[in-house]
């Protein structure tokens, strides 16, 4: 059958390569694949539409690096179908949400931040409070290419909250991949020093383990 309202008819859309996510209990923290490249994780649940690969990576690369806003439609649109699945299979959602900040010397080159976009999306669909707070202080260099411990001292710091805030317990963190987790685990760190106890990482994608 012929779908109007998305760019992927049904055999296509049944066709995109699927994560076990009900064998993991829609956290792929429990899958050793996925466990083994992330380091020493600081949030409590992973969920992801698929691993960084074909045709993830490619939409990814199409929408972040060429503003290919249907590949970022696409995208949106896959990420909140799992995040359906998610709340249809009666997993208590987070009180918040939060995205990953990019730095605004590189938000304005980029033109949108595709995390906050994202993370848009999943405020609108599961009626959640969406908390733009999260600030990035530096202009850090691109996280691509850098191995584990360039990655930890590339954030070092590199992210801030307001003083005075006081999250929820439960929270959702947004962000377009988790490679080895090192972002997450940073922002993690500063949630739990503002009250959170329960993060949840919700990416587009996750770097598979070699």
């Amino acid at each position: 059958m012929q779908r109007f309202d998305r760019q992927l008819c049904d055999a296509c859309q049944q066709a995109l390569p699927q994560l076990p996510l009900a064998l993991c209990h829609y956290n792929l923290l429990w899958l050793p694949q996925v466990a083994r490249g992330l380091t020493k994780p600081r949030f409590d649940e992973l969920l992801s539409v698929g691993y960084y690969r074909q045709p993830y990576q490619h939409w990814l690369q199409r929408w972040k690096f060429a503003r290919d806003y249907s590949a970022g439609d696409l995208l949106q649109r896959q990420f909140v179908e799992l995040l359906q699945q998610y709340q249809q299979q009666a997993h208590k959602l987070p009180q918040a949400i939060l995205y990953v900040p990019m730095h605004r010397r590189k938000q304005r080159q980029r033109g949108f931040n595709q995390a906050e976009l994202l993370a848009k999306a999943a405020a609108q669909q599961l009626q959640l409070p969406l908390l733009p707070l999260l600030q990035r202080k530096q202009y850090q260099a691109a996280q691509v290419g850098l191995n584990r411990k360039q990655r930890q001292r590339n954030l070092k710091a590199a992210f801030s909250l307001p003083l005075t805030t006081v999250l929820p317990t439960h929270i959702a963190l947004v962000d377009d991949v988790v490679t080895t987790g090192a972002t997450a685990n940073e922002i993690c760190r500063l949630l739990r020093r503002h009250g959170a106890r329960h993060i949840s990482l919700w990416t587009v994608a996750v770097t598979l383990s070699d």
